[in-house]
């Protein structure tokens, strides 16, 4: 079967080490601290704020960029992680690929309900970061999940 969308299998390696260091980083950036773990610069912004409520448009601020170093390696990574071809690429890697990621943007848009109907204020913005790779790393899970199961089973046959 020709995948052409599929990254090559070579790439699944080094990506997975990235998204998974880049992942770890942003859950510590998240749940710990973060004046211990910030890298402050003067970036470009087309919309920014100085202060609580007082937006600046198309103007260079000071800010973290911490989290969004870490988004442009976690995006990537894990596009390129989850997206890559398997050792043997045939139908039923493809089919337990397509079955991963309908399930996944179920579970992430059903999340997503859940969190809008129960998240209020400023919290909800934490919501929404999560939901910029949430249906990624669902994805991911499925997937690897089930391969490993038709993998094992696969080898039960033989």
């Amino acid at each position: 079967m020709k995948t052409n969308f599929l990254f090559p299998y070579k790439w699944k390696v080094v990506s997975g080490i990235l998204f998974t260091l880049s992942f770890a980083c942003l859950c510590l950036l998240f749940f710990f601290d973060k004046a211990d773990f910030e890298f402050r610069a003067n970036v470009f912004a087309i919309i920014g704020q100085k202060d609580l409520g007082n937006n600046i448009f198309f103007s260079v601020i000071e800010d973290s960029i911490t989290d969004e170093i870490l988004m442009l390696f976690l995006i990537p990574s894990g596009i390129i992680f989850a997206f890559s071809k398997e050792k043997q690429e045939d139908e039923m890697v493809a089919s337990i690929r397509l079955h991963s990621l309908a399930w996944a943007t179920i579970a992430n848009y059903g999340i997503l309900l859940f969190c809008y109907m129960f998240i209020f204020g400023l919290p909800f913005l934490n919501v929404l970061m999560g939901a910029m790779f949430s249906q990624l790393i669902i994805f991911i899970i499925l997937f690897r999940y089930k391969m490993y199961h038709f993998n094992t089973s696969r080898q039960d046959e033989e």
